[in-house]
């Protein structure tokens, strides 16, 4: 998990003990272990047994929520999880706007991906995440634009005398109309926010240019002239 996505040291601050509590009695660790111990016990002490087993093991998990390690654990795999959590919305929002949406978002997430464990200073910066949320809304949004096309195929034309029919259809006119001006600008949206993503990528592959070099090949070609001006005034 990058460093991008660590919660923030006044998010973390704001968490109280019994949020750590329930992380640690919460982890697949506790309980595969609270199982395991509960049927030592079972099978040692019967009911009473299991009941000391267990009251230990989360008593173990309550003591040990106090170390800093622990706690660190638990905040990563936090972010793991809400992580995971989103990345599963955004596919399942994007699973009904087709493959070429799909494939187009993959690309942009690994190319954020990319930039965060090059510079995750960078990504937190440009909030490259919260881009990957825009365009997924961005394009749920095109896919719903262009299902709303299918409606307006049907438009006729009326009689002269069907003066109501007539203004209805004029309303559906001008709304396929609207929608077709929607559609092109979510399009325009959504190919900028894949250029941006790209730009992002571009400055985080070059690396920034360090002044200190023009001025050590300075220094060296000042030093071979003080040399040849010390050799020249000894064999003159």
């Amino acid at each position: 998990m990058t460093l991008a996505l660590l919660p923030s040291q006044s998010a973390i601050a704001r968490r109280g003990g019994l949020h750590y509590v329930r992380g640690a009695i919460a982890s697949p660790v506790c309980v595969a272990t609270t199982v395991f111990a509960t049927c030592v016990g079972v099978s040692v002490a019967g009911a009473l047994g299991a009941t000391l087993a267990v009251a230990l093991i989360v008593g173990a998990c309550i003591a040990l929520t106090r170390f800093g390690i622990l706690r660190r654990h638990l905040d990563r795999q936090g972010v793991f999880v809400e992580e995971a959590r989103r990345e599963a919305s955004r596919l399942r929002r994007l699973d009904a706007t087709g493959p070429v949406r799909a494939h187009q978002y993959g690309v942009l997430r690994a190319l954020v991906e990319e930039i965060e464990r090059s510079d995750p200073a960078e990504a937190q910066r440009f909030e490259l995440q919260d881009l990957l949320e825009h365009f997924t809304q961005i394009a749920v949004a095109h896919h719903r634009c262009l299902d709303s096309l299918r409606y307006a195929q049907d438009v006729g034309f009326a009689s002269p005398t069907a003066t109501r029919r007539r203004a209805i259809l004029a309303r559906r006119i001008a709304h396929r109309d609207a929608c077709l001006v929607r559609i092109v600008r979510l399009a325009d949206e959504l190919d900028a926010i894949d250029e941006l993503v790209r730009l992002c990528a571009q400055r985080v592959a070059c690396p920034a240019v360090d002044p200190e070099l023009d001025r050590e090949l300075d220094r060296r070609l000042w030093e071979l002239d003080e040399v040849d001006a010390a050799l020249a005034k000894l064999s003159a």
